[in-house]
């Protein structure tokens, strides 16, 4: 999306754009952007609309007024009942892409972590950083909803992706992870017992097609039983975990997840996991299921990552 400065009558709109963190003001200002491809946001939205989603955490949102047109022109289309909860915190990435939220169910706390140095959560910084660096090359968005009087707290993610090198961009995932890890044992007394979940685009996989790996920067999340990925645990077929394709290397892999805790997980056993894959362009061709109309080789397509949805009982 990209904002018609020219029809505006805020004053310094341009700069203030970011800041707006009220869905009522992102509403206001919805009707000054416009579209850069129709054909893949209605796409992106069709998928969304699949996942069948109550709650929606996202990647690459640019703020908060775009994620409310993009709701109010495109998803609304496919859905019977919108998403009347809205939240998004300007994070670290220097592009102004952000993690958000879409829910239907109610947002009582919303905490950035964005602002979060190497010193702070006492974490040794990656060659090349230094200790009062942020760690987060986006945030981990902290939120809590409520439902019939319970609770459930997510950290919202979006990990340094892969490009410079898998191996060489892993010390800066693994720091994430790190620091995920630390504020969750800091948010909750026993972890293992409490309700949350680490999800989002790690931008790094533990498994390809079943075959366990260990140069990934996910450890400090999944080792010793701390979460437990919901993709794994619920999807049996290793073939059928994958939810990104990287046509370079041919590579279906997981860089997509759900992280539970232990007893989130345990109460969860037999949930269901929904990935949609009918946005994914046609070179992606492992996946042989329904597509929606228009998706082409390379694009138009929904995303270059499959939502990832499941059903939980809390």
């Amino acid at each position: 999306m990209r904002c018609d400065f020219s029809a505006q009558t805020i004053p310094d709109l341009g700069n203030k754009i970011t800041l707006i963190d009220d869905s009522e003001k992102a509403n206001q200002i919805d009707e000054l952007f416009n579209v850069l491809s129709e054909d893949d946001r209605t796409l992106t939205a069709q998928a969304l609309s699949a996942s069948q989603a109550d709650i929606c955490c996202l990647q690459e949102v640019e703020n908060l007024v775009t994620l409310t047109a993009f709701h109010n022109r495109y998803l609304r289309r496919w859905l019977k009942k919108g998403y009347f909860y809205r939240a998004l915190v300007e994070g670290n990435d220097q592009r102004g892409i952000d993690v958000g939220v879409l829910s239907r169910v109610k947002i009582i706390r919303k905490l950035s972590h964005a602002d979060k140095t190497y010193a702070d959560l006492n974490i040794k910084p990656p060659l090349g950083c230094h200790e009062n660096d942020r760690i987060f090359r986006r945030d981990c968005l902290e939120i809590e909803v409520e439902k019939e009087g319970k609770s459930l707290t997510l950290f919202v993610c979006h990990f340094k992706s892969m490009h410079g090198g898998r191996t060489e961009t892993k010390p800066v995932r693994e720091a994430e992870a790190k620091a995920v890890r630390i504020l969750i044992e800091q948010r909750f007394a026993d972890p293992e017992a409490e309700n949350w979940i680490a999800l989002g685009d790690f931008n790094d996989y533990f498994e390809l097609d079943g075959a366990t790996l260990f140069d990934h920067g996910l450890g400090p999340l999944i080792r010793d039983g701390f979460a437990i990925d919901a993709g794994v645990t619920l999807e049996k077929s290793p073939l059928n975990r994958w939810t990104h394709y990287y046509s370079h290397g041919d590579v279906y892999g997981a860089l997509d997840h759900i992280f539970m805790s232990p007893s989130l997980a345990a109460r969860n056993q037999d949930a269901r996991l929904r990935i949609v894959r009918a946005g994914q362009p046609l070179r992606a061709n492992r996946y042989k299921g329904h597509r929606f109309g228009g998706v082409g080789w390379m694009r138009p397509k929904s995303s270059d990552h499959c939502p990832l949805s499941v059903t939980l009982s809390i």
